[in-house]
């Protein structure tokens, strides 16, 4: 019964705008970065950056129709996104070596979820015709392996692109904090916007061109995740900048 509500709460979001549902995904992102900052300091954003990652990598299977863009566009980029306000309120309430040590566990996490599932598609499923009750589970094991099967350009394109694009966000953020400490909101567009464009380079060209066996034509793939996406990662970039300066009242008493 509780699978009916959710089926029909699904089809009920389907028939809502895309930027509606995209809006929602936003706003429960950036409320779960400060509720887990809230309670759990930074060991909470560790906990986010490590599941926004698996779950991105998830998302940017899906490609969907965008209002604005010519060219469909795949999901996932409110989840990357997230991960440089994460790193960015680490690096700017505690210190560059706990924003340094996100992105590390970001990656252990994705590669020991992408093991796990290898290994949980590996077990020979059952046979349908001799346990017909559970026939349920050979479906079930079609769809997870379809969407777990490691898929190599995804996992190169996604790491490459991550902690390159991470390491030179902290880099640049810690660069301007130190030059200027006073502006908080110069440091963290500047930085973000910066690395976003070096993260969207290097996914969209390794994981869609370089490595794939089906490669996107190239100006496809600057309009839709090129420009595209990097357009509303700008945007998001800038929304974000709210988020860091309310994160300092989200902060635990005894910061950890």
């Amino acid at each position: 019964m509780l699978q009916d509500f959710f089926l029909n709460l699904s089809s009920s979001l389907n028939s809502l705008p895309v930027i509606s549902i995209w809006l929602l995904q936003i706003i429960f992102c950036y409320l779960s970065i400060l509720l887990s900052l809230k309670f759990f300091g930074k060991t909470g954003i560790y906990v986010y950056v490590s599941i926004a990652i698996i779950l991105a990598n998830i998302q940017v299977l899906k490609v969907v129709e965008f209002p604005f863009f010519p060219e469909p566009m795949a999901l996932g980029t409110i989840l990357f996104i997230s991960i440089f306000l994460c790193t960015d309120i680490l690096n700017e309430y505690y210190d560059k070596k706990s924003a340094t040590k996100c992105i590390y566990l970001g990656i252990s996490a994705y590669l020991f979820s992408t093991i796990i599932m290898f290994l949980t598609i590996s077990f020979n499923p059952i046979d349908p015709s001799i346990h017909q009750n559970w026939g349920w589970s050979y479906e079930m094991h079609q769809s997870i392996t379809t969407i777990f099967l490691p898929q190599f350009p995804i996992i190169a394109a996604s790491i490459c692109a991550f902690f390159l694009s991470q390491k030179l966000d902290i880099f640049i953020f810690s660069y301007l904090k130190n030059k200027d400490n006073s502006k908080l909101w110069l440091r963290n567009n500047v930085s973000t916007i910066i690395s976003q464009f070096i993260d969207n380079l290097i996914f969209s060209i390794l994981a869609f061109n370089i490595l794939s066996s089906n490669p996107v034509p190239l100006f496809d793939l600057i309009v839709s995740y090129g420009i595209g996406i990097y357009l509303i990662r700008i945007i998001l970039s800038l929304f974000d900048t709210i988020f860091i300066y309310i994160a300092k009242n989200f902060l635990p008493k005894n910061i950890d």
